[in-house]
């Protein structure tokens, strides 16, 4: 039997004092009763001065009234206080870079793998981009994009529209077509997470089945079909039986839908006045449908763009196309209401040129409609049940129930000198996210690139060696991979995006620092307001972090 030595002694214990593990906790709780002691002096070294020179402590000058305008955000008046006015500040600091930080990921992707393609032009032109933004700072790149292209842009009169897609450019800004929810988006939004339910659940009794049986299936066609006729499903219900929009009319016109407007509308078409200004009898006659006519319009347009470059008389082409534009359907309502936009929207989808009369009440729309300046009041079922009581003789009119989607696509079209309908985007927005985009994306490009580049070359030799095509090897196997790496620095040029929206304030837009500047001056309170800057950046910040982090580990490989 073995036996422990007598003269083996047992081992000595070491002592706190040097044991590595307990110094490791002192340093540590020295260091953190050093800063906060460094924190509380200069806290009270504060409160002291500002006691000497008569500082007011304290947020309560945010109940304030503001008393000064802001160009754009979510709703505030000048009569709003300071709080408000701040607020009005993050939201749009929140807006730009939130949409910035889509935009640059979608870009930065896209000017990665291309900097990769065996495509020498396409290679080229993605590796120019990048080393040249890189190199431009990006004050200057914003000046470049608000004073050098933007406010160069033509009059609202002669906007771009690039493509003929319904998107308008001039110095006003950039008008997109948008998504208006109506009375039935919430009921629909149910059947949208009703959907996401059963889309986890089918994948969770899909891959259970999978583990059991051992047999694949195609869970990623499951979701989604389910998905779709979920969301579709909610669509049709709430679309047939969820509306309380309605339209009124002349009963004498026989109108039971948009659609009937058209003969309205081309009636409105002055032949005699084009044969006047000696337009072809036989183009006259060709315009049968509103399609023709908007067709004839962007012939006239091309024609006199053509003229003006060779200095030639445009005034016969100008007054034929002045013409065309007079012939429309003036709608009524209240201004930006669903309403209002859908009526607008549907007639344009029939190329009817609309004239859309808004105003800030269903009243004031009311009065308008019965003084015969329009042919359409838009609205509410009830709020034109009660208009059409106080005509002089209701029977004359008509009330004609419309079913609506749950989102209602609000199209731009012109409007004389201005754009109608549409969301718009100020100059200054515009610049602002382009600049962050474009600036922001050069350095994403090659945090992608370098991540494509880390996967290693036997992973693509094996999807090629499987038949997988380029797309589908970039798809389910590299960029998978590469996520691991590309995510953590990724999240840096997040942050770097959302703080540099501050030079915002360079080319005049709203955001927090602008504002916080404005309120600063105003109110003389600059250590309150540069505590609000820190705030809301630091949980910007952190937010963005946070849930980056989370997703990092979502994606990072787990080892064995």
């Amino acid at each position: 039997m073995a036996t422990t030595s007598p003269n083996l002694k047992a081992e000595a214990r070491i002592p706190l004092w040097r044991d590595v593990r307990v110094l490791a906790v002192i340093g540590q709780l020295i260091a953190l009763v050093l800063v906060l002691a460094g924190i509380g002096w200069l806290v009270n070294n504060f409160l002291e001065n500002a006691e000497t020179q008569g500082l007011k402590i304290g947020f309560d000058f945010l109940n304030t009234t503001a008393a000064f305008d802001i160009s754009e955000g979510i709703d505030y008046q000048a009569t709003d206080t300071f709080g408000r006015a701040l607020w009005v500040g993050i939201v749009n600091t929140i807006r730009v870079s939130f949409l910035g930080i889509i935009l640059t990921t979608l870009l930065g992707t896209i000017l990665g793998i291309a900097r990769l393609s065996s495509n020498w032009l396409i290679s080229k032109i993605a590796t120019i981009y990048i080393e040249i933004i890189r190199n431009v700072p990006l004050l200057v790149l914003l000046f470049f994009l608000y004073f050098a292209v933007i406010l160069k842009l033509p009059a609202v009169k002669d906007s771009i529209q690039p493509f003929g897609l319904p998107i308008f450019l001039n110095q006003r800004g950039i008008t997109l077509s948008g998504l208006e929810p109506t009375v039935g988006f919430p009921v629909w939004l149910a059947f949208v997470v009703l959907a996401l339910i059963l889309v986890m659940a089918l994948w969770t009794i899909q891959s259970r089945a999978e583990e059991r049986t051992g047999q694949p299936s195609n869970k990623l066609a499951t979701a989604v079909v389910a998905f779709l006729l979920v969301i579709g499903a909610g669509w049709y219900v709430t679309s047939a039986f969820i509306s309380d929009q309605a339209f009124m009319a002349v009963a004498s016109r026989n109108i039971d839908r948009y659609e009937d407007f058209e003969a309205i509308y081309m009636l409105r078409v002055d032949d005699d006045a084009l044969k006047d200004t000696g337009m072809n009898a036989q183009l006259i006659d060709s315009l049968k449908t509103p399609e023709d006519v908007l067709n004839l319009q962007g012939e006239l347009a091309q024609q006199i763009s053509q003229a003006d470059a060779a200095g030639e008389d445009t005034s016969v082409l100008s007054s034929q196309l002045d013409i065309l534009k007079d012939a429309s359907i003036t709608v009524c309502g209240v201004e930006n209401s669903v309403g209002i936009v859908n009526a607008a929207s549907q007639l344009r989808r029939k190329s009817i040129q609309v004239k859309v009369k808004d105003e800030n009440s269903i009243a004031k729309a009311g009065k308008n409609y019965a003084s015969g300046d329009c042919d359409v009041l838009a609205g509410t079922g009830s709020e034109l049940a009660a208009e059409r009581a106080l005509l002089d003789d209701p029977q004359a009119h008509e009330i004609i129930s419309t079913p609506i989607s749950p989102l209602v696509v609000n199209t731009p079209a012109p409007a004389g000198f201005n754009i109608q309908g549409g969301n718009k985007l100020s100059p200054e927005f515009a610049a602002l996210l382009a600049g962050l985009v474009i600036y922001t994306s050069a350095f994403a490009a090659e945090i992608v690139r370098a991540g494509i580049l880390a996967v290693s070359k036997g992973q693509s030799e094996a999807a090629r060696a499987l038949g997988l095509t380029e797309g589908q090897r970039l798809r389910l196997i590299v960029l998978p991979q590469a996520m691991r790496v590309i995510i953590p620095p990724m999240t840096s040029q997040y942050l770097n995006l959302t703080k540099n929206s501050s030079l915002a304030v360079a080319i005049a837009f709203p955001d927090l620092v602008a504002v916080g500047n404005t309120v600063m001056n105003q109110s003389g309170f600059a250590v309150q307001v540069i505590l609000v800057f820190i705030a809301s950046y630091l949980t910007l910040s952190l937010s963005i972090s946070a849930f980056l982090n989370w997703y990092n580990k979502k994606v990072a490989l787990v080892e064995r």
